[in-house]
């Protein structure tokens, strides 16, 4: 298509028609599978659409006047009423299980079994993250699916990409403990006992419709004192006086006459005495003892940030080929069924992602995916002339004439070029004569026509022209049109300008994905030295934080800083296959590798990335470029986390080893 284009009466005919024929045929297909399923069934399923109709019709009959035209939707009225009953009713049975039997019950069984396989259903703190039974029974219902041989494997398919991401983090909640015992008035101060009390907590989670990130507060309570009295006997020495009876010797001289002559004699006599003697004895004394217990402990709080965000389930929808209108429909059956969902809406602002995240690869890109490698050199002068993703420009040229090879390279309404650009979209409006053509004496390539029209034309080559037919020229209108339709901070709107259309744009962005995902980047910066054999360091930079306990918790990795330079490119520390590559909201822009290395399992993970050059299955070497440092995610400042897990990454990383452990640094 191209950008402007206006329909004409013919097409929206033509339009009509085909929407009233697939409308009935639709239904007719739908009410088909329904009846097989047994009139009791079908009765009580529309009988439950009844109630809830009303919530959804608005958003179903939206996607209805949006894909097929209003005078369609009054023809067709009773059809698409029907339709819509049938197709609720349908989804209903499928995401509940009841009333199926057979086949179907298995096929439900088996969204349950997935479904509870994306979380560990024994943790309180992972089961409300699950892929909801009923967003898969939602969307495996619609009649792309129909006659897939392999529903199992879509389903299985959707659970893995949809399946939640949890990131956990270890915190002390410390616990200390003092004991002040006084006896007697003399006390003794005991020392303070500190106890680590590790739990684990979780950090964020990213999940099909969103993510939430944690934030924890630390705290330190104040001392808590306890105060107990009680009292004990002890025996204590006491002095006495005990009479005792003692032994008293007494020695006198009596002397007397005989014979006119004294005579002295020694006489000794003895007595029994009482006296008091001091005597040493054990008494009991009662003491008051007090003891002074005081405790107190670490402990976090929380705040929660949750984002809305349907990135991940858009990705897996385009990968089955779904356009809008299988979305919105998508979107009315699980709010049949209870669920919360604003997709349609999300669809409406939001676009594909860009890689360079606002900084221009200055490296090579191979090109892989079918683009042909000589318009690579014009798409990447485009892209940084104007800040247009190459592949966003490679999958316009793609949808839009096949990479220019159409027989004609103009469209049944005059549409014309590589990219076709409408000739008055092209030179400017003011010199429209009817549906976007302009006059044949009109030189569409002048510079100043264009400039004296507002038109959209670029002289991509400096040759002095404009022209549609010039690949130069084309590409860089191209890239000069999404530019002024604010392709920066709205990509999605931007490629729907472009044409108008939902499919369009869900077609450009498909494209594009693959188109980035396939190419290989090379070049684009200092790299580390290669270790062939061993790991080697992901990046240059200094060291800003290593492995190991941080800010009250476990860092698992060890964070590589850009030394104040800008687009340090991260690179494949070894050989390997990515098993990851995502935005989460606590990594970040963050690639898994899965490594073999003399005969040992590893997983190295790559976090915070400005962008992502590679995805998931994907065989990578080492040293091969992976993305620019950045600071998305839960971080600080520009840098690259990196982490080694042996064998592999788990949620709560019991497997992380210390990668300088591995690593020269």
């Amino acid at each position: 298509m191209l950008p402007l284009q206006r329909k004409s009466n013919k097409d929206k005919s033509l339009l009509r028609r085909y929407g009233e024929h697939k409308l009935k045929q639709q239904g007719r297909k739908a009410a088909k599978r329904i009846a097989k399923k047994g009139a009791k069934v079908a009765a009580k399923a529309v009988k439950v659409v009844a109630k809830k109709f009303v919530a959804v019709l608005a958003k179903v009959m939206a996607w209805i006047v949006g894909a097929v035209g209003i005078p369609a939707v009054l023809i067709g009225l009773c059809t698409i009423i029907a339709l819509i009953v049938i197709s609720l009713a349908w989804s209903y049975m499928l995401g509940t299980g009841e009333g199926l039997t057979g086949h179907d019950k298995e096929i439900h069984q088996y969204i349950v079994e997935q479904s509870n396989s994306t979380v560990n259903m024994n943790s309180k703190i992972e089961r409300p993250y699950r892929v909801p039974v009923p967003l898969i029974a939602a969307t495996i219902q619609l009649e792309a699916f129909e006659k897939n041989d392999d529903i199992k494997e879509i389903i299985r398919k959707m659970a893995s990409a949809l399946a939640p991401t949890f990131d956990y983090g270890e915190y002390d909640q410390w616990r200390e403990k003092q004991v002040t015992v006084c006896e007697d008035g003399k006390c003794s101060v005991g020392k303070v006992q500190h106890t680590k009390n590790m739990v684990t907590k979780l950090n964020s989670v990213d999940y099909w419709n969103g993510s939430t990130q944690f934030k924890y507060t630390r705290h330190i309570t104040k001392w808590n004192k306890k105060t107990k009295v009680t009292y004990k006997t002890i025996k204590v020495p006491s002095i006495e006086y005990v009479e005792k009876e003692e032994e008293q010797t007494t020695t006198k001289e009596k002397c007397e006459k005989v014979k006119n002559e004294k005579v002295c004699k020694t006489v000794t006599t003895t007595e029994i005495v009482k006296k008091k003697v001091p005597t040493v004895v054990m008494k009991d004394k009662k003491i008051k003892v007090k003891t002074i217990t005081k405790t107190r402990q670490q402990y976090f709080t929380s705040e929660k940030t949750t984002t809305s965000d349907y990135t991940t389930l858009d990705a897996i929808l385009n990968s089955f080929g779904l356009g809008i209108k299988d979305k919105s429909l998508i979107e009315a059956n699980y709010l049949f069924m209870g669920g919360q969902m604003a997709y349609t809406e999300w669809l409406q602002t939001m676009g594909g992602g860009s890689f360079n995240g606002g900084d221009f690869f200055d490296g090579t890109i191979i090109p892989g995916g079918g683009v042909p490698p000589q318009y690579m050199p014009i798409y990447r002068s485009a892209e940084k002339k104007y800040g247009v993703d190459w592949y966003i420009l490679a999958a316009i040229h793609f949808v839009e004439t096949g990479f220019s090879t159409h027989p004609t390279m103009i469209s049944s309404v005059g549409a014309v070029g590589h990219v076709q650009f409408m000739p008055a979209t092209w030179v400017g409006w003011k010199y429209n004569i009817g549906g976007g053509v302009v006059p044949s004496t009109l030189d569409i390539t002048s510079l100043a026509v264009i400039a004296s029209g507002g038109g959209y034309g670029r002289d991509g080559n400096n040759d002095g022209k404009a022209d549609p037919w010039n690949m130069d020229d084309a590409i860089h209108t191209a890239a000069y049109y999404l530019s002024r339709s604010n392709y920066k901070t709205d990509p999605r709107n931007a490629i729907w300008h472009y044409n108008h259309a939902e499919w369009y744009v869900n077609k450009v962005l498909a494209n594009a994905e693959k188109f980035k995902n396939a190419a290989t980047y090379e070049g684009g910066g200092d790299k580390p030295q290669l270790k062939p054999g061993s790991f080697m360091r992901p990046a240059v930079g200094p060291i800003s934080s290593p492995f190991g306990y941080r800010w009250g918790s476990t860092h698992y990795g060890t964070d590589i800083a850009s030394g104040g330079k800008s687009s340090v490119p991260i690179v494949a520390s070894a050989d390997g296959v990515v098993s990851r590559s995502y935005l989460s909201s606590s990594y970040g822009n963050v690639v898994f590798i899965k490594h073999k290395l003399n005969g040992q399992d590893y997983e190295t993970v790559y976090a915070h990335m400005n962008n992502r050059a590679v995805a998931a299955g994907q065989n990578v070497k080492q040293g091969q470029f992976l993305g620019y440092m950045g600071s998305t995610g839960n971080s600080t400042g520009v840098h690259c986390h990196f982490e080694i897990h042996k064998p592999i990454w788990t949620i709560n990383k019991a497997y992380a080893i210390n990668p300088a452990l591995l690593v020269e640094f």
